[in-house]
C-alpha cells in the first residue's frame, strides 16, 4: 500500500508538470456552488481486514477561481461520512463503524475542452477533522474480537491526497460539475504502539458527486 501511495503522489506531480506553461490570455472568473455525493469507503488495515462496501453521504460548498484557460483553483468545505464494514461470512459476528468528518479540500483543476461541455481533472490535498462516529457490533465468537472494537478513534485529524475526473456542463440555469474522486489518507485512525497489532489504519474512499454553481461572474 505504501508503494501505491508513492506512485499516486508522483503521478500527480508529473501530470501537473505537463501543463505548467503555454497558457493563453484568459478573462478570470469566480464561481460559488454546492455539491452532494455518495462515498464508497473502507479502511486500509495492516495486517489486512476484509471489508464489504460501506456507503456514506457527502455534501458541501465549492468555491472556484479560474484565471487561466487550463487551470482553476477549487476550494471545498464538506461534511463527509466514511467508515468500514467487516466481511465475516463464516463467523457469527458483525461489525460496522461510520465516521463523520468536516473536510477542507484544496484542489488544482485542469480544464480541457471548449464551449458548454468540458472535461476536467482535479488534483490536490484534503484536511479533515473527525467530529463523531457510530459503531455497531455483535460479538458471538470472542476468538474473533479485534482490538479496535469499542475503541475510540485516537487521531482527530485526517490528511489525504485526491484525484478526480469528470465533466463540466453549462446551460441557461448555471454550471454543473459531475465527477468521480479517489481519496487516499496518510494518517492512522488508531495510534501504533508496542502492544498494537495493526501498523496501519487509514481511510480510503471513492466518491461520486454532482455540483451546481449558482453564482458566477462569467
Amino acid at each position: 500500500m505504501k508503494i501505491l501511495k508513492r506512485l499516486f503522489i508522483v503521478s500527480i506531480l508529473l501530470f501537473c508538470g505537463l501543463f505548467s506553461s503555454g497558457q493563453d490570455e484568459y478573462k478570470p472568473y469566480f464561481a460559488l456552488g454546492i455539491k452532494q455525493g455518495v462515498n464508497y469507503s473502507s479502511v486500509d488495515f495492516s495486517p489486512g481486514v476484509k471489508t464489504n462496501p460501506h456507503f456514506g453521504y457527502q455534501a458541501g460548498l465549492i468555491f472556484k477561481y479560474q484565471n487561466e484557460r487550463l487551470f482553476a483553483l477549487q476550494i471545498e468545505l464538506n461534511y463527509s461520512q466514511k467508515g468500514w464494514t467487516e466481511k465475516l461470512d463464516t463467523i457469527d459476528n458483525s461489525y460496522k463503524r461510520s465516521l463523520d468528518y468536516i473536510e477542507l479540500p484544496l484542489i488544482t483543476q485542469i480544464v480541457l475542452g471548449k464551449k458548454n461541455l468540458k472535461y476536467y481533472v482535479n488534483l490536490g490535498t484534503s484536511f479533515g477533522y473527525y467530529i463523531s462516529e457510530k459503531e455497531s457490533l455483535e460479538v458471538n465468537n470472542e476468538l474473533y474480537r479485534r482490538e479496535y472494537y469499542e475503541k475510540k478513534v485516537q487521531n482527530n485529524f485526517d490528511y489525504s491526497v485526491l484525484g478526480e475526473a469528470g465533466i463540466l456542463f453549462s446551460n441557461k440555469i448555471g454550471e454543473f460539475q459531475i465527477g468521480v474522486r479517489y481519496q487516499l489518507t496518510f494518517t492512522d485512525l488508531f495510534n501504533v504502539g508496542e502492544t498494537s497489532i495493526y501498523t496501519n489504519s487509514q481511510n480510503t474512499l471513492w466518491n461520486f458527486s454532482i455540483g451546481y454553481f449558482f453564482l458566477n461572474n462569467k
